[in-house]
């Protein structure tokens, strides 16, 4: 359920993080300034109700700063936001929900904004948009849960899961690609429910695409570019 409580700080967040220009390496790269100033429990705080609102609060920016707002707080090499996600030094429900809220960003912003092309066979007229959505779980740890000390992995790799699975649904194929490349690299470390996931996407998608087909095949077994 998402929250309708808004964090203190969430404008100057969101001005922070997507009011942007675009440059080509990507704004975190051109400034020695790259960490909002806040601590892991405020970051996740603001990282959930960002995601949770998509729809609506990120409206106003393009493609592309959505796209580098979005590489910002995800990727490891471009901020530490995302480890803050995945501390220990915030409480676990507060955690699951900033995972549980990647799925309104997949139902709210990438299924409507992103170009309804694949990224592994590099199909033209994707946007900006389109290469967050298809790397998403290539550049963000929320993957591979291994790395952190946890007693809760498997909680959070079912967390990961749900909302993977729940991509699987969308009716634009990048965020089906997305899914099915997350649950490609959850297997190689944690096998789980993700077999059974792509099983049932497989049984009731008889007519996807015969890219998508292939894709799924590959992610069972874990191979996905």
């Amino acid at each position: 359920m998402s929250s309708d409580k808004t964090p203190p700080r969430y404008s100057k967040w969101l001005e922070y993080v997507f009011d942007r220009p675009v440059t080509q390496s990507g704004w975190y790269f051109d400034s020695e300034d790259t960490d909002f100033d806040a601590d892991e429990i405020e970051l996740t705080a603001l990282v959930t109700h960002t995601l949770e609102n998509c729809g609506s609060d990120l409206a106003a920016y393009s493609e592309a700063q959505i796209n580098h707002g979005l590489q910002y707080i995800f990727d490891g090499s471009c901020s530490q936001v995302a480890g803050a996600l995945m501390s220990d030094n915030v409480p676990i429900e507060l955690r699951l929900q900033a995972v549980s809220a990647i799925k309104f960003l997949y139902r709210d912003c990438f299924s409507l904004r992103c170009a309804p092309v694949l990224g592994h066979i590099g199909e033209s007229g994707a946007n900006s948009l389109n290469y967050i959505c298809y790397m998403l779980w290539d550049v963000s740890p929320l993957s591979y849960w291994e790395r952190t000390a946890s007693p809760d992995k498997e909680v959070f790799y079912n967390a990961v899961v749900d909302v993977l699975e729940d991509a699987l649904n969308s009716t634009n194929p990048a965020c089906v690609e997305s899914a099915l490349h997350g649950l490609g690299h959850i297997l190689s470390s944690h096998i789980g429910r993700v077999p059974q996931v792509i099983s049932a996407y497989q049984k009731r998608n008889l007519l996807a695409s015969s890219q998508l087909k292939l894709y799924a095949q590959s992610a069972s077994v874990g191979r996905v570019l």
